[in-house]
């Protein structure tokens, strides 16, 4: 079947148990949560049950657990504790000539604090932004990202990164652009699926469509249970006394007593990635958190991949390639299984750098013969080079600029005869990539027929790629599919919102409720819906159902702040505006409409702050510069309407609106 026009620029119960042998019945155990809340250790219930704090494996896997905390997988995701900073927070800020702006994080005892401004024609500071850091995301092994969590429980990720690789500060990545998203970047539970350890969370709040939000409390580091599975059993067991040894063996996954290609999904589960601007879709029905290690990936995840405009298939390179770019080896294509992740990687233990190319090279002569590799020769290639002897992995995977993270180099794991040269870690400059082709990366293990063909444009449409080509493919397709699951006519929706197909938006939504009649998300864009075919008296008293219904989502407070005030109550507007700045304090829209409604209220000092909160989240919203030159003018603050008019007509997203209000306020 052929691929559709889909094009996209778009930069985005039970536990399980391993049995040895032949078992006797296990004989019924006492509730292990009492058991194991009195150890200090109480499982996690809801989306992820049975998983504990990673200090219960210490108890008796002490040495592991040791080595595996420096791992990059144990220090993935962490608090910013000064004794585990490598940062060099005495450096210059970091300026970003695109969007003009200046970039720091500073160490200031206990805490670390970002800042981000740009400078007026004076060259004073304006529009500078401050927020505390409250999470660290990633090992620091080539960079760190660094991010916040807002009082409703959402987390942002923070446009300045560490790479530790050059040791210099950075965008991070996706930011290097003039119109990056700033300080509003959501960090969605996709992403912390493979950074970090299942939270303990309500079930059914890591349903799609459910709000991105995170508990205050989060695990660090990616930790032992996300490859052994859930730990409460087994702990239970050990600790309680009331497990044979078998028994309590067999109550933990142990990934390298299964098939090779089962054994090396664990690891694919996060490191199989063939493209970060088209992430694969987790299976219709299935909650962020509900993958285990040990049951078939492909129950899970329906894996994607693209082709690329002017980027042939071999030649993609990305951070997070390294099964899918071994996949393409002949090495790996030829053991049939043998060859895989564990072959050269303890994921228990860091191996020392001096040690590397030996143990590297001991997994490649399981296969070849030693005299295969001309470095011997006297005449071959390696010959006057004894940093190459003996370095299989240096010279055929070798480190190569990744194409996504323009900053960092990694190992190319596709085993090549003749890789490259220095070509290879040239700089890059980042860019979008444009795909032109979707598929399935292992069609005959994916979804068939038009369902395969649903998941494809579904992914797209949910990336925000394709336009009206791709939404309409994936109406057709679901025609045709009908699946019972909800997750793809909440995307056909979104997108013939996006389009502003209302009425087809409409029917898709109806489809939904008639599935989950109280579905919020759905619900809450039917209210859109009858925004946007211009019946706001029908949609009012559906936000305020939903609100009431659902409280906690910040879009739905929002909108029924907006409206409210659009239809003349701008009191109760106020208060629901309120509401979703205090949830979400970067919320650029909520706050310049909250200064508009005090405006109307005549409380005109206290729309100005609204305003300029608005600019220091987001120094190109454009509405923000117009109302608050147009207050400042009428207050009689000339001077400081023309200084942030002036800095508008550079920054803001509309500079020819900014430069009209501008040319109003010139004559005298």
């Amino acid at each position: 079947m052929s691929s559709p026009p889909l094009r996209s620029s778009a930069l985005v119960g039970g536990l399980l148990f391993v049995l040895v042998g032949q078992e006797p019945p296990r004989p019924a155990l006492p509730p292990i949560t009492a058991d194991l809340g009195t150890f200090g250790f109480p499982p996690t219930t809801g989306a992820a049950p049975g998983y504990l704090d990673d200090a219960a494996c210490a108890l008796c896997h002490t040495d592991l657990s040791a080595s595996f905390e420096k791992k990059g997988m144990g220090r993935s995701f962490r608090r910013p504790r000064p004794e585990e900073d490598i940062e060099d927070f005495s450096a210059p800020p970091f300026f970003h000539a695109p969007s003009g702006q200046h970039f720091q994080i500073t160490r200031s005892g206990g805490r670390l604090l970002f800042r981000r401004w740009q400078t007026d024609g004076e060259g004073r500071p304006i529009h500078l932004f401050e927020r505390d850091v409250d999470w660290i995301l990633g090992s620091g092994d080539h960079s760190r990202t660094y991010l916040y969590r807002t009082a409703g429980g959402e987390l942002y990720q923070l446009p300045l990164a560490w790479y530790e690789q050059t040791r210099t500060w950075g965008m991070a990545p996706g930011f290097d652009r003039p119109d990056h998203d700033g300080v509003t970047r959501r960090v969605r539970r996709e992403c912390m699926f493979c950074h970090n350890a299942y939270p303990d969370v309500p079930a059914g709040s890591d349903a799609y469509g459910a709000p991105q939000i995170y508990p205050e409390r989060l695990p660090e580091g990616i930790g032992c249970q996300r490859c052994h599975g859930p730990g409460a059993e087994h702990v239970g067991l050990a600790l309680g006394g009331i497990g044979l040894p078998r028994e309590i063996r067999a109550s933990i996954f142990n990934p390298g007593r299964l098939p090779p290609e089962r054994r090396d999904e664990v690891c694919q589960s996060c490191h199989l990635q063939p493209s970060v601007a088209l992430p694969g879709l987790r299976r219709f029905g299935r909650g962020d958190y509900s993958f285990h290690a040990g049951e078939p990936l492909d129950d899970y995840l329906v894996q994607l991949d693209v082709e690329e405009e002017g980027r042939p298939a071999g030649e993609r390179f990305e951070i997070n390639h390294h099964p899918y770019r071994l996949r393409q080896s002949r090495c790996w294509i030829e053991s049939q299984g043998a060859l895989g992740c564990l072959t050269c990687h303890d994921p228990h233990s860091r191996l020392p750098e001096r040690r590397k190319a030996a143990s590297y090279r001991a997994a490649c002569l399981t296969c070849h013969e030693s005299a295969d590799c001309p470095q011997d020769r006297p005449s071959g290639p390696h010959s006057g080079k004894p940093e190459a002897a003996g370095d299989c992995a240096g010279c055929h995977m070798p480190k190569r600029r990744t194409q996504d993270v323009v900053h960092v180099v990694m190992t190319d794991h596709k085993i090549q005869r003749r890789p490259g040269g220095p070509e290879l870690l040239a700089p890059l400059a980042e860019r979008e990539p444009a795909l032109i082709g979707v598929k399935l990366l292992d069609p005959e293990r994916g979804p068939a027929g038009a369902l395969g063909d649903v998941y494809r444009a579904a992914a797209v449409v949910r990336a925000g790629g394709g336009g009206a080509d791709a939404v309409d493919y994936l109406q057709k397709k679901l025609a045709e599919a009908r699946p019972d699951a909800i997750e793809p006519w909440l995307d056909l929706a979104h997108g013939q919102l996006r389009i502003g197909r209302y009425a087809d938006a409409e029917r898709a939504l109806q489809t939904v409720l008639a599935r989950s009649p109280l579905h919020p998300q759905a619900l809450e864009w039917l209210t859109l819906v009858r925004i946007g075919q211009g019946k706001p008296d029908e949609a009012l008293p559906m936000l305020r159902r939903l609100v009431s219904l659902h409280p906690g989502r910040i879009e739905a407070e929002f909108n029924l702040g907006r409206l409210l005030f659009l239809r003349g109550f701008p009191a109760e507007a106020e208060q629901h505006l309120k509401k979703a700045v205090a949830a979400r304090p970067t919320m650029v829209a909520a706050w310049h409409t909250l200064g508009e409604v005090r405006l109307a209220r005549g409380r005109t000092d206290e729309a100005l702050p609204c305003w300029r909160k608005a600019l220091e989240i987001d120094p190109t919203y454009t509405p923000a510069y117009l109302s608050l030159g147009k207050a400042l003018l009428a207050k009689g603050d000339r001077a400081e309407a023309m200084r942030y008019l002036r800095h508008g007509t550079r920054w803001a997203a509309d500079p020819d609106q900014v430069s009209a209000a501008l040319a109003e306020l010139k004559p005298i």
